[in-house]
Formats: C-alpha cells, sequence, structure tokens
C-alpha cells in the first residue's frame, strides 16, 4: 500500500504552506513520508486539506488558551472566594500535565493565595471554607471520562462535595467536543464548562472542511486507512474516527488525544503516524533530536575543533604531538542540545520532556552552560550563547553531510526548496 509521492512544485508549495499551520512541529520529510501513507495523489489532495484545519497546540499557545479560559472563569467568581482545582484522571495522564503550565498563566498567579490544585481532595485543610471547584483536563472528547469520574461508586466526589456543602462546579479544558459537552449537561446539568467548543470533522454542516473541500471524499479515504491500522488501547479493534467517533483533529505538545482520527497518530508495518501517540514513539522521536545533536558533536570531533573555544588543542605525548579535544563529554552534548532548544524558545519542562532528563540533571546541565557564559542567572541565552551556536553552524556546514534519502536527492535534482522549509 502507499505510494511515491511526487514533489512538484504545486505539491511543495502546499506542503510548505502546511508548516505553519502545524507550527512547524513537524519537518517536511516528516510530512512526505505520512503523504506516502497514502495511495495515489488525489488521496494526497485531500489529506492536505485534511491537515489545512488540523490543530496542532504548542506549549505557549496551550498556556495561552488556559489562561484566557482562566480569565473567563474568574469572571463569575468572587475575588476572595476559596477555589479547589482538580486535575482528574489517574496521575501521569493527560489531565495532570496541565497543571504545569496552568499555575504558570497569569489568572491563576493572581489568585493563587485562593487556590489549592490537588490530586487528592479528601485531604484537603478545611473543606468547608472553599466554596468552588474546578475540574481540569487538557481535552475533552466524548465526555466519558469525566462521567466516570464524577459518577464512581466508591469514594464518590458529588457526595464529598454535598457533604462540604461546594455547590459550585466547573469544568476547564482548552478543547470541548460537542458531543462530550452535551453528554456530560445531560448527566449534570448544573456543570459550567469554560472550553473551547469544536464540532466533528465531518460534520456536514459545521465542519471547517466544507468550506476548502469536498468532506465526503476526505471521510472516505479516512475510513478506509483508519480500518487497516489498529488501535490496541480501546475497542473495537480499529477506530477510523476515534474514541466514541469523536471525529476529532487536534494535538497537543504533549500527546496526541485517542478522540483524533487514527490515521494521524496510529501506527503500523504499513502506516506511518505523523503526530504519534504511544509513548514509545515519541521516545524515538527524543533519541532521534538527540543523535542529531550528537551529529554535530561528532562533527567537530571530525574536524579536530574544540566544541566551545573552535581550536584544536595539540599537545606532546610520549614524544608525539597529539591533538587534545576538549567539551566533549555527555554533559558537553547536553548543553549543546539545552542551546539549541533554548534557542527555539522552549520552555524548560518540554526540555526536559524531550532530552529525557530530570529537572536536577537540567539545573546540573544550565549551571554548566552559565559558567560558560552561555546562559545568564536566569538561565536564558546570551550574546555569546547565541553567537556560540551560529560559530558551530558555520564550521560543521562544509561537512555536513547528513544521510541522503531518496527525498533529498529527488528534490535537489528536481527543483530548488523555499527557505521556509528549514522552518
Amino acid at each position: 500500500m502507499g505510494h511515491t509521492l511526487k514533489l512538484d512544485k504545486n505539491t511543495i508549495t502546499r506542503i510548505g504552506n502546511l508548516l505553519p499551520r502545524l507550527k512547524h512541529a513537524v519537518e517536511p520529510i516528516k510530512l512526505i513520508n505520512w503523504f506516502e501513507n497514502f495511495d495515489n495523489q488525489d488521496e494526497v489532495d485531500l489529506a492536505i486539506d485534511l491537515l489545512s484545519v488540523y490543530e496542532y497546540i504548542p506549549f505557549n499557545e496551550f498556556m495561552f488558551r488556559l489562561n484566557d479560559l482562566l480569565n473567563e472563569l474568574f469572571r463569575s467568581i468572587p475575588i476572595k472566594d476559596k477555589i479547589i482545582i482538580f486535575p482528574y484522571g489517574k496521575v501521569g495522564k493527560s489531565g495532570t500535565l496541565v497543571t504545569y503550565p496552568l499555575k504558570n498563566t497569569t489568572a491563576f498567579k493572581r489568585r493563587e493565595k485562593v487556590i489549592i490544585l490537588t490530586h487528592d481532595y479528601k485531604n484537603i485543610e478545611k473543606p468547608e471554607s472553599y466554596n468552588h471547584i474546578i475540574f481540569l483536563d487538557d481535552f475533552i472528547g466524548s465526555g466519558k471520562t469525566f462521567y466516570k469520574e464524577f459518577s464512581k461508586k466508591e469514594d464518590n466526589i458529588q457526595d464529598w462535595l454535598k457533604e462540604k456543602e461546594i455547590k459550585n462546579v466547573y469544568i476547564l479544558s482548552t478543547i470541548i467536543m460537542i458531543e462530550g459537552r452535551d453528554f456530560i449537561l445531560s448527566k449534570f446539568p448544573s456543570i459550567k464548562i469554560y472550553s473551547e467548543e469544536r464540532n466533528k470533522i465531518f460534520d456536514k454542516k459545521f465542519s471547517p472542511l466544507s468550506v476548502i473541500s469536498d468532506t465526503d471524499k476526505i471521510k472516505k479515504i479516512t475510513k478506509k486507512h483508519g480500518d487497516r491500522i489498529p488501535v490496541f488501547n480501546f475497542p473495537p479493534f480499529v477506530a477510523p474516527f476515534g474514541f466514541g467517533l469523536s471525529e476529532s483533529l487536534v494535538s497537543y505538545f504533549h500527546c496526541t488525544p485517542n478522540n483524533t482520527l487514527p490515521i494521524i497518530w496510529g501506527k503500523s508495518k504499513e502506516w506511518q503516524p505523523l503526530f504519534p501517540r504511544e509513548a514509545r514513539l515519541r521516545m524515538d522521536e527524543a533519541r532521534q533530536f538527540k543523535s542529531e545533536i550528537a551529529f554535530y558533536i561528532g562533527i567537530c570531533n571530525k574536524l579536530g575543533i574544540d566544541l566551545y573555544t573552535g581550536k584544536s588543542i595539540i599537545i606532546k605525548k610520549q614524544d608525539k604531538y597529539v591533538r587534545e579535544r576538549k567539551h566533549n563529554s555527555k554533559l558537553d552534548h547536553s548543553v549543546v542540545a539545552i542551546l539549541f532548544l533554548k534557542k527555539n524558545n522552549y520552555d524548560n519542562i518540554i526540555i526536559c520532556h524531550l532530552l529525557g532528563i530530570t529537572r536536577k540533571e537540567l539545573r546540573v546541565i544550565c549551571n554548566e552552560a552559565r559558567n560558560l557564559k552561555f546562559l545568564n542567572t536566569r538561565f536564558d541565552l546570551t550574546i555569546e550563547g547565541i553567537n556560540f551556536l551560529t560559530e558551530l553552524k558555520k564550521k560543521t556546514r562544509q561537512e555536513n553531510f547528513r544521510k541522503e534519502t531518496k527525498y533529498s536527492l529527488r528534490v535537489k535534482e528536481s527543483l530548488y526548496i523555499p527557505s521556509q522549509f528549514n522552518g
């Protein structure tokens, strides 16, 4: 199955136009790999239309959305009222990952003194003094996860809220599907929901696809390919339109909900994902990133260039002159990686996630970079750090002989790639 994508001028232009829409979260080569899942150019054209309305939410935008929604919610809560924020779901799931960006919004910080953010509502001191509870998640699809949490027979939170006389219940999420909203409100009409609402992507009346493309044709190829992508995390064995038939089309910096179409995140021997959902695949991407940073260091070693000074150090050992290479340890490897990520404005939590390191490890690496004057006391890039990255690229450019692929060879032989492809 699949085909070899023909990179003509029109296709390259359309792919280039997708990159800003996807917030440059994927490289062109990954888009090409994904398009080659499809059977022919007509299907690729429809897939491009589908991605033209895709929502990818990076960390900074995620915080921005949470901040706006929280400000909106707080307008209905008196300034001195005490508030519980409860990230529901199992610890480690996406709902609990929202807590860090939420705590760093200006809306949260303005009321921080009257807020308790906890996974353990039963051990809150003096719960009777709280007037409001906010259930927090990043994304709500079918609404069944919230329903399950709010309706558990054991440790029923509704009984606890009634006992403590906490009557004001809210849900906060960056996006909620209309069907999920309606399902929750049909069960719990008194709950107030603050979230951006989205319709099913193949809704004939409200889908944005209907403005730019043939919704029925895209739905047809989504089912065709979705029916051959096994989905192991939930029944049925395949789910071409996402969990609960949600027909969602969204990914976050930290995950892709299973409500999103599996042609986006599913993986099999015949299908390569665009935004993987599996943690293993995301770790593979992190390893790939690390190896790319290692490439720069490897080239410096090959040229005999000291990583930081740009000079070869020649010393005499046992009557022989040999090259001494400095700053090529694992720690130096991590410093270079962090400088690259800092330059691209990644938040510390994302750097830790991407490199697979702890906050303590990050501090050690940042302290090393600060000692080298590449970061300041706030761990922001300095002029020296920026200049170092610039010089490192110059020194490695001549021997930057990354493995040629059929894609890069074909493109270079046929036509010029626009500068926007550099992201």
